[in-house]
């Protein structure tokens, strides 16, 4: 039976987890750690962000950029979208390194460990926890495909078939609770269990951040994790639990046409490829001679819904740019520049402190993607038998920490390529290092904020 469960809940914002409508995730966070100070990777997107979940990295580090990016050794010129049947055909091409490094399911079965996920939000999402279960012994489990194939057909006799993703996704929450309990626990005897619930993320795009519709979704979402956890302890078992959100919110208040922008200002769109991701935008270019450099970013300078840019390519424009490194999204499948769209202080409380531009989308609903520190910051809660109880820790720590924490757990030696630490301040056994632990430098250079602690660096703003 799982020692460990990560509940996901796409979206989720720390000021949205309240004993009124999370009763559940507010008493593991009371009986628990709740991190005050935790942080996704940029761009603040959910497919890069479950990469990092599951392999302690940040995004350029294992691979998987953005919800959308190039990757070369597929194409250098075609923005993939990254979702089911393009991930795994790129994982075939690239002989079962689509990510750079492995994930928790691949480094706990060297320990005869056996990972199991059931995803309700996109097939991109799920593909990315473990792009090679099926080779590992291990499953991946989403409405669209399962990994390895066969247990598909077995999950769509039993439940029948998968409701529709459409918002609010109160039946996909309900069946994902389902399908973890008489099928991943049931039948399949997880040592680590990953649910993800498509709530509130589904609701906040469609309806704004916080609607009332989103509400109801994570106050469900929250009754079905009451629903899987008591089916562990019914088999005698009392797991650690993480309650992980992917990213944090911003409310659309303008969306920019980028494209026909560049094309209106005289610009030749085959020289530059853009993949839009919400608040934020990878830039690909063709031709990087000099003049088309400087001309693009003296353009992006001047545009009002640009809040920040980052780049590496050798210019002679006036100003400082971040590097693309400090993002952390520097590697082989690094863009050209990267781009915050703008981000604004609407003085109203959290979640609705932020909006901004955003490509896509409309305005009035919620989005993210972009560097904003409402959308870098999102939900970290640990509780169970490993933890202390009833701690706030206000060190900062991140998705990219929650990886190094269950090897730790386990009792697995932890591979020297982790960007994440071990949260050594939230367990049982050391969370009085907390003191010891808080000297943390934090770095204000160009348009980047960063914490360190250690030797483990968040990013806390690009903008």
């Amino acid at each position: 039976m799982p020692k460990i469960v990560i509940a996901a809940f796409d979206g989720l914002q720390p000021s949205q987890v309240t004993a009124e409508h999370m009763p559940v995730v507010s008493k593991l966070a009371d009986h628990g750690v709740r991190f005050t100070h935790n942080h996704g990777v940029f761009p603040t997107v959910t497919r890069g962000n479950s990469a990092s979940i599951v392999t302690g990295v940040t995004s350029g580090k294992h691979g998987l950029t953005a919800n959308k990016s190039i990757f070369p050794e597929y194409s250098t010129t075609e923005i993939v979208d990254a979702l089911v049947p393009k991930l795994p055909e790129i994982n075939t091409l690239l002989d079962g390194n689509l990510l750079f490094v492995p994930t928790i399911g691949e480094m706990i079965s060297a320990h005869d460990l056996k990972w199991v996920s059931v995803v309700g939000g996109t097939s991109g999402n799920a593909f990315v926890q473990h792009p090679n279960a099926g080779e590992f012994g291990d499953v991946v489990i989403h409405p669209e495909f399962t990994n390895p194939p066969e247990h598909h057909a077995s999950i769509v006799e039993r439940f029948d078939d998968w409701p529709a993703k459409e918002a609010p996704a109160a039946d996909l929450v309900k069946r994902t609770a389902d399908v973890a309990i008489e099928y991943a626990i049931g039948e399949l005897e997880p040592d680590v269990l990953m649910v993800w619930f498509p709530e509130p993320d589904t609701s906040q795009h469609a309806f704004g951040v916080d609607s009332s519709e989103a509400q109801e979704m994570y106050t469900l979402a929250d009754r079905q994790l009451r629903r899987i956890l008591e089916a562990i302890r019914v088999l005698g078992d009392e797991p650690d639990v993480f309650v992980v959100s992917d990213h944090g919110y911003s409310t659309i208040d303008s969306v920019i046409d980028v494209n026909s922008e560049l094309v209106n200002a005289g610009f030749n769109s085959n020289s530059i490829v853009i993949a839009e991701n919400g608040g934020s935008l990878l830039l690909y270019l063709t031709n990087t001679k000099s003049e088309v450099v400087d001309g693009l970013l003296n353009w992006l300078v001047a545009r009002e819904w640009v809040d920040a840019i980052a780049t590496d390519l050798p210019n002679s424009v006036k100003g400082e740019f971040a590097s693309i490194d400090e993002l952390g999204i520097a590697g082989p499948r690094a863009p050209h520049i990267a781009i915050a769209m703008r981000s604004t202080d609407t003085g109203l409380p959290a979640p609705l402190a932020r909006s901004g531009a955003a490509a896509g989308g409309r305005v009035g609903v919620g989005s993210h993607g972009g560097g904003s520190s409402a959308e870098l910051h999102n939900t970290l809660i640990a509780s169970g038998p490993s933890f202390a109880s009833g701690l706030h820790s206000e060190l900062p720590s991140g998705n990219i920490d929650i990886a190094p924490t269950v090897l730790e757990l386990l009792g697995i030696p932890l591979p020297e390529h982790f960007d994440g630490r071990v949260l050594h301040e939230a367990l049982e056994s050391g969370h009085e290092l907390e003191s010891s632990m808080a000297a943390q430098s934090v770095s204000r250079s160009t348009s980047i904020t960063s914490v360190t602690v250690g030797d483990t660096r968040y990013l806390c703003e690009f903008g």
